[in-house]
Formats: structure tokens, C-alpha cells, sequence
């Protein structure tokens, strides 16, 4: 173990050259998730996209385009298409305004003249891809607006008549339908919809996992990389990335301020409210599909670019970076998941680059010649790359899970004291030390506050909430007395100073055990998004080994 501990304190100077190497294996397919089992594929592009950005996007070589990286993964490369589009096609949805009346109240078809034409080519598509396939059933993997229009190409069940006059069922054709930072609702106020009714149509028509009882699976995929702030200055970014870097300094060359303010505007046309989380483009609760295989991605944003620039990004769904953390569902769900190298027949996703480098590193150490030796070799190995795995976890940023929470932490991103445990399965470590008041029994404290899941994902925090800080007495169970503090909190809390930063980790039976109504402790999220994410937690998740809530508090006032 000493020996480990040794190799983890040298592996950050070695990363700069690890990393490469790894991503190295990734490209040439030595590690990622591949299905030798045969399916087509038609890609429906998002609103505003070219067929080409999916193949070369933003001009870059081909192997970057998301035809690639699926072909890497075992699919026919000739059997990968594309609906065909131009981004001057779009023009087409102003056909809509004809649509009279009912483009004007609000009631428009997807089958109008707005978007009729996508839906026509679309299925062209589909037809094709089945027919050259030999009659496979396809895969639809629907980008961005391409996944209602898809779902409404879908319909009822019934695809097309043959020409015997036959019905042929949407389920003769497809087998799973795939949507990536997919608009599936219509705002709060439905007069606002962008679609002019097109949207609630769809959703009013063949509503969640439609056709599921027919066999076709359903899988959304959802972005939560930027919480909507419509402040100029980003006070609150959920990741970093040079890309997203980039494009701030662009938007505030432009005068839009940040991806927040961006995102915010998006999130506000699209689901009437801005300061919710989503890819950047799409809230991430409008992303997700009742009845279907919901998938979120922390730190995964909406396109080929950051929003509302021409720069490209690596942390998109189609990209190297990502798709393993959802494709392996897709392929688990239809059935295809048999292939080599598909190691997660639990659906779960894989967040590390270095998944799968075990199985490597022992097959490359296994000797024939002497099996102990090679057994011992292949358990050393496995343990530096477990612990490799782990330090490269907690590097910022390198993987797209990780997620920091700037105005938090400000100078104090690491520990600065040992993790203390609590009998109540509570645990917390200091981040930054303060030197003002303690925190004790009876004090009534004034607390800045960050709350997240275990994995990282952002719920909600006192930043996003114009910084009014969560106000309770240190101690107080009567709910008459004032505001209460959730049982975590109140133990984790005791004993900081004024100034300083904790993190404390606590497991859901220590924190939202009354519920998020009135009076109920808190600190409770004032917005419908967040809370619905807590009772996620709590009624599905409660008793899942390892789950808990992170809560980050800096103390501000003691009385």
C-alpha cells in the first residue's frame, strides 16, 4: 500500500504524458465501448444544423465527427446516415406562417408547412437505411430539435402503407429511439413555444415512451453543465474548460456577458424560466422523456460548438469524450450490448477515461510461463491504475464529471484539515480555515451555501439565489422556534469559525427526511427544478449504497 501511496504522489508530474498516451488507446479503439453486433443508424440533426456537422464539424477532420466515433464503436460505416440537410434549409420553417389559422393560435401540426419537409426526409431516410441494411430495424440518434420532430415522425405507430395497401407499424422500422439535449415539453406559458404548437402537438399526440409496448426503446440524454444566470459577470459556472473560456471572452466582447447569461436567455425561450440548469442551449429537465431511459450528463454541453459561437468543443454528446457515458445504455436497452469491449452491462455510465485500463493492464502483464507471477504482476498493476483512475478524478478539469463551484472555494479548493466522521454516517473536512465566531449550540448562524449530489451534479446553491444566505439557530428542533437546519447541517456545522469553508458529506437519511414544504429544515432550494432533483434522490435513491448529498458551507454571521 505504502508503495502505492508513493507512485500516486509522483503521478501528477506524469500526467502531461499519461493523458495523451490514454487518449491515444481510446482513439485507435483499444478502450472503448464497441458492438460488434450490426444495427443502422440515421442521425437527425438539431435545429439550425448541416448534415456536415456531423461528419466534419466546424471544418475539423472526419475522425472528430460523431459518424466516426460511432463507427469506431463496431457500427458499418456505410450503414451510419445522416438525414441530408443544409443549414439554409431552415429557412423552410418560416413555411409555417402559412399555416393560417393555426400557426397564429398556436396550433400548428409537425406535419404542416413548418417542419413537414424534415419530417418527409427523415423518414426517407429511415426507409432507406432499412432497406440497404437488409431490413435491420434502425437506431435513431436525434440531435437537439431533431428529437420531437423524430418522435413526431414516429406518430402513432403507423409508418407508411406498402403498396398492397398494407399498414406498415413504426416498430417494423425502428427499434430505439436515441435523443441528445432533445426539447420533449412546451414552456410553462404555451403561447411563448417557438414551434407555434407544433411541440405540444407531439407531446399531447404520443406523449413519453409512446410506442414502448410495441418494442421500441426510448433513451434521452441531458446536459447539466451551466446553470442560467442573467447577471453580465459569471459569478457561478458549474465546469471550466478552455473552450468555454473562449467563448465567454467572446460573449463579453459581444456584451452578453457569459455561457451563464447565454444559457439563461436559451433556457427562458425554451422552457419560460432562466435560472435552471441544462447543456446550455436546453434546460435539463425539458430534456427528459416520461416512460423513456433518462440519462444525465454533468458537464456535458449542447453542440458541436459553445453556444451561439463557432468554437468548437470536445464535450458535447457525439464527441470521443462523451459518448461512452451514454451509448452503452443504448446498446444494453436494444439488445446489442454482447460485443467486446461492452463492459458495462449494468447500464451504468462510465465517467473515466482510464475505465477499462485494468483488463488492459492485465492482459498486457499476463505471462504464460509462470501464472503466479503474472497473477501478482496483474494485481499490482490493476491497483496503480485503480489509484490512477482516482487521481486523475480529482484533477480539475480533466474529465467532463468534474464540477467546481467557483464562488465556494475561492483559494481553497483542497482540504486543510483531516476528514472527520460522525456516528450519524456524517462526515465533513475543512476547506478553508476561518477566524471570526464559532459555531455552537444555540448560536444563530448566517451561511453561504453550495448543494450537490455525490457525483458532483450542481443542485442548487445560495449564489444562484441572489446570495441570500440560510438563516437557523445551531441546535433547534422546534420547527415553531424558527428555521431549522437538516440534521447533517446542524451536526456538520459546529465547531467552524466565521470565514471558513466545509464540506460536509451526508447521507439522505441525515438531510430532507421532512420533506422541502414550509418549515420543513433546510436549507430547501426555492426553485421547482432543484427540488425536484432532492426528491429524486429521496424517494429513488435513498437506500443506494455510497449516495449522499454534499453541502458546502461558509459561515458569515454568528449571534
Amino acid at each position: 500500500f505504502s508503495y502505492l501511496l508513493l507512485f500516486k504522489s509522483h503521478l501528477i508530474s506524469y500526467m502531461k504524458f499519461l493523458v495523451p498516451i490514454t487518449t491515444a488507446f481510446i482513439a485507435a479503439g483499444s478502450l472503448v465501448n464497441v458492438s460488434e453486433a450490426y444495427a443502422p443508424v440515421v442521425i437527425c440533426p438539431g435545429f439550425g444544423n448541416d448534415s456536415i456537422d456531423y461528419d466534419t464539424p466546424l471544418g475539423q477532420p472526419s475522425e472528430v465527427g460523431l459518424k466516426s466515433v460511432l463507427a469506431r464503436r463496431g457500427f458499418e460505416p456505410d450503414n451510419i446516415y445522416t438525414v441530408p440537410l443544409k443549414r439554409s434549409d431552415w429557412v423552410r420553417v418560416a413555411g409555417g406562417l402559412l399555416d393560417i389559422p393555426a400557426f397564429y393560435t398556436n396550433n400548428a401540426k409537425p406535419t404542416g408547412r413548418g417542419y413537414g419537409w424534415y419530417i418527409d426526409r427523415l423518414k426517407q431516410s429511415v426507409d432507406q437505411a432499412y432497406e440497404e441494411s437488409g431490413g435491420e430495424k434502425v437506431i435513431l440518434m436525434a440531435h437537439s430539435a431533431g428529437g420531437w420532430l423524430a418522435r413526431a415522425a414516429m406518430s402513432d405507430g403507423v409508418w407508411s402503407t406498402d403498396a398492397d395497401g398494407e399498414t406498415v407499424r413504426t416498430s417494423d422500422k425502428i427499434q430505439c429511439l436515441v435523443t441528445l439535449g432533445a426539447i420533449h415539453k412546451v414552456p410553462e406559458d404555451e403561447s411563448t413555444c417557438v414551434t407555434r404548437g407544433c411541440l405540444k402537438y407531439t407531446d399531447n399526440e404520443f406523449p413519453g415512451a409512446f410506442l414502448s409496448e410495441e418494442g421500441v426503446k426510448y433513451v434521452t440524454v441531458g446536459g447539466a453543465a451551466v446553470v442560467g444566470d442573467k447577471r453580465k459577470d459569471d459569478e457561478f459556472l458549474i465546469e471550466s474548460s478552455e473552450s468555454l473560456k473562449d467563448a465567454d471572452d467572446l460573449y463579453a466582447k459581444r456584451g452578453e456577458g457569459s455561457a451563464a447569461r447565454v444559457a439563461f436567455t436559451s433556457y427562458e425561450a425554451v422552457a419560460g424560466k432562466g435560472d435552471i440548469i441544462g447543456d446550455g442551449v436546453v434546460p435539463f429537465e425539458w430534456t427528459q422523456l416520461k416512460g423513456a431511459r433518462n440519462v444525465e450528463l454533468p458537464g456535458v454541453v449542447h453542440s458541436i460548438n459553445e453556444a451561439g459561437t463557432t468554437i468548437a468543443t470536445d464535450r458535447w454528446y457525439g464527441s470521443e469524450n462523451v459518448i461512452d457515458r451514454w451509448l452503452p445504455i443504448v446498446l444494453e436497452e436494444t439488445g446489442l450490448s454482447k460485443g467486446k469491449g461492452s463492459s458495462q452491462q449494468n447500464g451504468a455510465s462510465n465517467l473515466s477515461p482510464f475505465a477499462g485500463l485494468q483488463e488492459w493492464a492485465s492482459n498486457l502483464m499476463a505471462k504464460p510461463e509462470d501464472e503466479s507471477v503474472a497473477s501478482s504482476r496483474r494485481g499490482a498493476i490493476k491497483d496503480i491504475v485503480a489509484v490512477m483512475a482516482l487521481t486523475v478524478g480529482s484533477m480539475v478539469p480533466l474529465t467532463d464529471s468534474v464540477r467546481v463551484a467557483n464562488a465556494m472555494y475561492e483559494n481553497a479548493p483542497v482540504g486543510v484539515s483531516e476528514i472527520t466522521k460522525l456516528p450519524s454516517g456524517v462526515s465533513y473536512q475543512d476547506l478553508r480555515q476561518g477566524d471570526g465566531d464559532v459555531v455552537s449550540e444555540g448560536k444563530r448562524v448566517n451561511i453561504q451555501w453550495s448543494l450537490k449530489r455525490s457525483n458532483g451534479y450542481i443542485i442548487d446553491s445560495s449564489a444562484s439565489n441572489d446570495g441570500v444566505p440560510f438563516i437557523f439557530v445551531v441546535g433547534n428542533t422546534n420547527k415553531d422556534a424558527g428555521n431549522r437546519a437538516i440534521k447533517g447541517l446542524d451536526e456538520g456545522i459546529r465547531g467552524m469559525n466565521v470565514g471558513g469553508i466545509r464540506r460536509i458529506v451526508m447521507p439522505p437519511s441525515q438531510t430532507f427526511t421532512e420533506g422541502l414544504g414550509e418549515g420543513s429544515p433546510g436549507p430547501i432550494p426555492p426553485g421547482f427544478g432543484p427540488k425536484q432533483r432532492i426528491e429524486r434522490v429521496m424517494k429513488l435513491r435513498a437506500d443506494v449504497p455510497d449516495e449522499s448529498f454534499l453541502l458546502d458551507v461558509k459561515p458569515t454571521r454568528v449571534q
